[in-house]
């Protein structure tokens, strides 16, 4: 017996390549405009600026970087660190070197747990470890008189 060939599926329009670049980059550009306003809107306590006091829990004390959002708490004999990742759970709790900072003024050791922390610059997350408020009043203004 003679079977008839299925009959043809009519081929669906498909965009072609130059529609779907340019949606694309239209879809971009209305994202960074949405970002710019959610961002504008923002108090400037989320605003990052040299100097700024940040919170120790907000801060991963292994990457010595400002994470913007609460990290994980690790307690080492009696005292609480942060870290972002397992990894830097157990680095906290292994090694003394992840715990301590130097003071930028005087190049004393800081405990991390205790510390006085700042930002370093209103570009980048890393952060300053003072012994106390008052030490980085001090090195503010030094730095304010450079």
């Amino acid at each position: 017996s003679h079977t008839n060939p299925s009959p043809q599926v009519p081929k669906i329009n498909t965009m072609d390549k130059q529609s779907i670049l340019s949606l694309s980059i239209l879809g971009l550009f209305m994202l960074a405009i949405i970002g710019y306003q959610v961002y504008r809107t923002l108090p400037s306590s989320y605003q990052l600026k040299a100097g700024k006091h940040v919170d120790n829990e907000m801060v991963c004390m292994v990457n010595d970087a400002y994470m913007g959002f609460e990290q994980t708490p690790v307690e080492v004999e009696g005292r609480i660190y942060y870290g972002c990742c397992e990894m830097c759970e157990a680095k906290l709790k292994d090694s003394i070197n992840y715990r301590m900072a130097k003071d930028p003024l005087t190049g004393e050791d800081v405990d991390k747990a205790k510390a006085y922390i700042v930002l370093q610059s209103s570009n980048d997350l890393a952060v300053h470890y003072f012994k106390s408020e008052e030490n980085h009043s001090v090195y503010a203004k030094a730095q304010d008189n450079r």
